[in-house]
């Protein structure tokens, strides 16, 4: 398994192709004008759905948010069950005083 360090340096190292790709598309006017819209409206949905403070944060930053984003989740799955729990307790209450009302009548 990788470390850290390594995943932030193939980070590193993916930013720099980026920027070189970046540089020579915009020094080679050969290209086909539909594949760059296409391109263009890609990287558009892709920036939409990832965020430029994600983009800009280092691998450790981005794995501390998943662990604290997965502890979340485990806590509201388990706030759910405890309250689907204490909700089915309190129909069962409901259903008992609701029998003892019509047996009293």
């Amino acid at each position: 398994m990788s470390t850290l360090e390594d995943l932030d340096d193939l980070e590193r190292d993916g930013k720099k192709e980026e920027e070189q790709d970046d540089k020579n598309q915009k020094s080679d006017g050969a290209g086909d004008a539909d594949m760059k819209d296409a391109d263009e409206k890609k990287k558009d949905e892709e920036d939409d759905l990832i965020d430029m403070e994600i983009l800009n944060s280092s691998t450790r930053d981005i794995i501390s948010r998943k662990r604290l984003l997965e502890n979340d989740t485990r806590i509201m799955k388990s706030e759910y069950q405890r309250l689907t729990h204490e909700k089915n307790a309190m129909g069962e209450k409901i259903k008992d005083n609701v029998d003892k009302i019509d047996n009293n009548r």
